[in-house]
């Protein structure tokens, strides 16, 4: 069975960003490079950029898939003296109820 892909729908899809190569071209008009040249250095930087743009506000499509922000902290258990703390402090309740 095949997968069918989703339906695109522009009100739920992520945003898309897109070089306005008339606001950055004007900026490599005085260097020596061909016009080819210029336009892969402006995507190689836009290419950063975009993935910068991707890790800050979640729009990698794994960040999107989860919903949630993984917090490796809340996944460490809790310390030995905090695990004899609690238990000692069960065992206690448990004299007192007698």
């Amino acid at each position: 069975m095949r997968d069918m892909p989703p339906v695109f729908n522009p009100e739920t899809a992520p945003p898309t960003l897109t070089i306005d190569w008339e606001a950055y071209l004007p900026l490599f008009e005085d260097e020596d490079i061909s016009e080819t040249e210029k336009r892969e250095l402006i995507e190689a930087l836009w290419s950063i950029v975009v993935s910068f743009v991707d890790l800050g506000f979640g729009v990698h499509p794994v960040q999107q898939a989860c919903g949630q922000d993984d917090d490796p902290l809340s996944d460490l258990p809790p310390d030995l003296v905090s695990l004899f703390m609690d238990e000692h402090a069960q065992q206690e309740d448990t004299w007192q109820g007698q």
